[in-house]
């Protein structure tokens, strides 16, 4: 009972020890969200579930070239555009430039990416079912979206695969 223990030390370095664990889940949640959820035992229902967060962006007027190189050095297939002289958010993908530069045959250190990016971006908020999300990427004919915040911030993308990985994995969510 008279022992030298600190206790206010050892409840520190507790606290210290929780602290890493929740930053180093919330990071493999970010890299892997289907894993993570596996792990942890949730089912996901929404977009904000599964989207990987922290989404990549350039600004408009940004060469296609510089966001190729930025794509590649991330390996990200795609990169949100922010407004430019439209005023609108937009996305360009590997598609984009598949079909905008490389087959007709520009240039990309001379085009600025907001001459490509896709508009009207397709939007959905972080609360959107999986389900609502599928069938606006169906009709929408789009591969991706962008979970915009409250604010028309763009806090994410969910993509088909991020969807049907989930749907493999849990089955359809109720």
């Amino acid at each position: 009972m008279r022992g030298k223990i600190d206790v206010a030390k050892i409840r520190r370095e507790r606290e210290e020890a929780v602290e890493r664990e929740r930053k180093a889940r919330e990071q493999r949640r970010v890299v892997a969200p289907l894993e993570e959820m596996i792990a942890s035992g949730r089912t996901p229902h929404t977009v904000g579930d599964l989207m990987n967060p922290n989404p990549v962006t350039v600004p408009a007027e940004t060469s296609v070239e510089d966001a190729m190189h930025l794509m590649r050095e991330k390996r990200i297939s795609s990169v949100i555009t922010e407004p430019g002289t439209e005023g609108e958010w937009g996305i360009m993908t590997q598609r984009d430039v598949l079909s905008r530069i490389v087959s007709k045959n520009r240039t990309p250190s001379t085009v600025q990416v907001e001459e490509i990016a896709s508009r009207p971006l397709v939007t959905t908020p972080v609360d959107t079912s999986l389900h609502d999300c599928a069938e606006i990427m169906s009709e929408s004919n789009i591969r991706r979206m962008v979970v915009m915040d409250n604010n028309n911030k763009p806090v994410g993308i969910i993509s088909d695969t991020d969807i049907f990985a989930s749907v493999e994995q849990f089955g359809l969510p109720e």
